[in-house]
């Protein structure tokens, strides 16, 4: 009787659990990155091996995203994803995403160069590039 009475406060069999950033750093491939609308890694908006200097154009892996990101996963091989407020991968206002990290689930909380002054990442980012540890001034948090 107990056991029942247990169960029944417990979630539902048939609720669903909403992704979580662990679950897809986990399936993203070896190599890329990923990002997402919403926080914790939900709203898939792309995934990418490569640069993509302008989130907001018709090519590259990411296609009118830019100012959309809420949250981002890093499983690269060799370098880390330095994302950018703007196009073009070149602005001074940039944060880095290390592999040691892996992922961000609120990019609420992160902001350019590390400065409250320069505004929030959330929403913000329009490129990225893969760099070197040493090309990064800034790392999210």
């Amino acid at each position: 009787m107990t056991g029942v009475a247990v169960l029944g406060f417990g979630p539902s069999a048939s609720a669903e659990t909403p992704g979580t950033c662990w679950d897809n750093y986990e399936g993203t491939v070896s190599g890329y990155m990923s990002a997402y609308s919403q926080v914790n890694c939900d709203g898939f908006l792309g995934t990418a091996s490569g640069n993509d200097l302008n989130w907001n154009d018709s090519s590259g892996s990411f296609q009118g995203d830019a100012y959309k990101a809420s949250s981002v996963v890093n499983k690269g091989n060799c370098s880390e994803v330095k994302f950018f407020l703007g196009t073009g991968g070149n602005s001074n206002l940039h944060i880095c995403l290390t592999r040691a990290e892996g992922f961000v689930r609120d990019l609420t909380d992160d902001y350019w160069l590390g400065e409250r002054d320069f505004g929030s990442v959330n929403n913000a980012i329009g490129s990225h590039r893969w760099v070197e540890r040493t090309a990064c001034s800034a790392l999210a948090v």
